[in-house]
């Protein structure tokens, strides 16, 4: 009887405890939910930045009775405070009160990391003696946006928690996700205004310079014709073509409102709760097409004003041709507008040997060619868009030849009456497409002022329907021809590269980025060799005579990538160094150069760009 018992005893307890734990799941459960719901409906009310982040920051904190909690930014390994809650009293911050230690910020990198007081010593994980708080246990959460590249979330909790498994830490990363979103959006339509407003001032500023300056040439012709006592004929437009009028420069207005308006419009809509995925990309693509639009009516106004008032100087440099065109073909298979353009080919020509080169202003053939290949992919709807460059037989006195370059498309074509004013400012073909995607006018205008800056001349073949063919000149540009001619074409960029018993030395510190060249160059069969810093790269360089390629990365500890690249070249002149690098000014890629690099390739990588660099250098 005693034993019935005993079995009787032992099953109700067992049934206690489930059910304790069942009622301790289900609490945690509602109390997921309930975060979920609130920090949400926080997230898309928020006016500004720093409401978001302060409302979240609350919520979270309150919900799961968290004292302390913060935002930073981490730049160059050095915190920076965005925002933060506390429950304490007078805790105003306006930094972060602890230090985070290369470990643990290598480990946030992968994702969240949570770290019990017990092992804050060992973790290197320090707080400020004079914070009225130390936690019993710290979460440590990691974010990215397009402002910020490297942010953290980190939670001072009041005693210990294993959130490692927890639902919590799902249910937090993805109120984090969408908090980030929200983040760039905000960032976005703030720049936006703030650059709408700057240039409608300087509109209505430039406006009313032009209309005095007008005012006052109408009254020296006035003037003028007095002395000579003749008639003085009517004034009109037409008679100061280089004199951009107020109506002209609301034109410009107009033209950025456009796009702005589908920013705006569609930032909007994409806070619609029943959004899906697809509409969700199909907002974005919007939004990032409209984006570009304005960032190229500002430029082509920028670059006019530039040319005009004699501030393009001329920075002759040389540089493989090959590698320069396939950069302007990569460029344009990634770019959104071409994307669209389900019917269209983008094809690529070079009809001489990869080894060319050219010895020219790089960055005014780049401007050149981006207008021309933009104008075509805007006017062409099926068929093909083709770009290439050939070598004219003619030398020239100096005993060098002509680059003739083009662009070939199956577009609509210029009527006859209107191919004159091509060149023209604010000359633009009025049709569904330009109305479309917008613009100024002005990209053929700087296409042709560049054009007779380096010297060359630019003309243009076309018929209405069939297309356009616009070619321009690079004169006494060629200098070295090495090799056969041989046609390069796009299909040929698609080929694998494979380098069996080929040694490239990786010089990068940065662990994320050397992880991704070694899955790059994974498929090429390359051997890798690494080295974290400038020092240690000088050492391998000078110690194994087999590498065949050095990438190397500009900012690296205790010596950078120039003083490198110099040593390396002391040592061992032949070898092909190829800077890796987030510069992106031109000073900064032709230091690279001068210091003794034979390419450049600008972050973010691209690994089409990636391969086909080196692939000139290992054969």
């Amino acid at each position: 009887m005693a034993i019935n018992q005993d079995s009787i005893f032992n099953e109700l307890k067992l049934r206690i405890k489930l059910q304790e734990q069942r009622n301790e799941h289900l609490a945690e459960r509602m109390e997921e939910k309930l975060l979920l719901w609130l920090v949400s409906d926080t997230i898309d009310q928020a006016g500004d930045i720093d409401d978001l982040l302060f409302n979240l920051l609350e919520r979270i904190s309150m919900i799961r009775d968290i004292p302390v909690s913060f935002c930073c930014q981490i730049s160059n390994d050095k915190l920076s405070l965005l925002n933060h809650y506390s429950s304490l009293e007078n805790s105003h911050l306006r930094k972060c009160p602890f230090s985070l230690s290369d470990s643990i910020l290598t480990k946030v990198r992968l994702g969240p990391y949570f770290i019990d007081k017990e092992l804050f010593e060992k973790d290197s994980f320090t707080i400020s003696q004079d914070f009225p708080f130390q936690p019993e246990f710290v979460s440590v959460f990691p974010f990215q946006s397009l402002y910020i590249p490297f942010g953290i979330f980190v939670f001072f909790e009041s005693e210990k928690k294993d959130l490692n498994l927890s639902s919590f830490s799902i249910a937090i990363k993805q109120i984090i996700n969408t908090a980030i979103e929200k983040l760039d959006k905000l960032t976005l339509l703030e720049e936006l205004k703030i650059l709408n407003a700057s240039f409608e001032k300087k509109v209505r500023e430039r406006s009313s310079e032009l209309e005095e300056v007008n005012k006052q040439l109408k009254e020296e012709i006035k003037r003028y014709h007095q002395k000579k006592k003749e008639h003085i004929p009517e004034i009109s437009s037409d008679m100061f073509p280089e004199n951009i009028d107020s109506s002209l420069l609301l034109s410009i207005s107009h033209e950025i409102r456009t796009p702005l308006n589908g920013i705006l419009g569609f930032s909007e809509l994409m806070r619609k709760a029943d959004l899906d995925g697809q509409e969700k990309e199909k907002y974005i693509n919007i939004i990032k097409t409209c984006g570009k639009s304005i960032l190229k009516i500002i430029n082509d106004v920028i670059d006019l004003a530039r040319i005009e008032t004699n501030q393009i100087q001329i920075e002759k440099e040389e540089f493989l041709i090959t590698t320069f065109m396939t950069e302007i073909y990569d460029h344009f298979n990634n770019d959104e507008l071409y994307k669209q353009k389900d019917n269209v080919e983008l094809r690529l020509k070079i009809n001489f040997d990869g080894s060319t080169i050219i010895d020219s202003d790089r960055k005014l053939v780049w401007q050149i060619l981006i207008n021309l290949i933009g104008n075509a992919l805007k006017y062409t709807e099926e068929g093909f868009v083709e770009i290439g460059c050939k070598i004219q037989d003619k030398k020239n006195k100096s005993g060098k030849k002509d680059l003739l370059v083009f662009v070939k498309d199956t577009g609509i074509g210029i009527e006859e009456d209107l191919q004159k004013s091509v060149f023209r400012k604010f000359s633009k073909i009025e049709h569904d497409i330009s109305k479309l995607y917008g613009g100024t006018g002005l990209g053929l205008t700087i296409v042709k002022e560049l054009v007779e800056m380096l010297g060359g001349r630019v003309w243009f073949d076309s018929e209405i329907t069939k297309g356009s063919e616009f070619f321009f000149t690079i004169p006494d540009s060629v200098i070295t021809l090495n090799g056969n001619d041989k046609i390069l074409t796009s299909k040929e960029l698609k080929a694998k590269y494979i380098w069996n018993d080929k040694n490239v030395l990786i010089v990068e510190d940065d662990e994320m980025s050397y992880i991704y060249l070694k899955e790059v160059l994974k498929s090429t069969n390359i051997n890798i060799i690494h080295a974290k810093n400038g020092v240690e790269a000088v050492e391998i360089a000078e110690n194994n005579p087999d590498i065949d390629l050095v990438l190397m990365d500009i900012k690296l500890p205790e010596m950078d990538g120039y003083e490198a690249t110099r040593r390396i070249k002391e040592i061992r002149q032949s070898i092909p160094v190829i800077a890796q690098t987030a510069y992106a000014m031109a000073d900064d890629q032709q230091k690279s150069i001068q210091v003794g690099c034979d390419d450049y390739i600008s972050k973010p990588i691209n690994r089409r760009r990636l391969l086909q660099t080196m692939d000139l250098f290992i054969n």
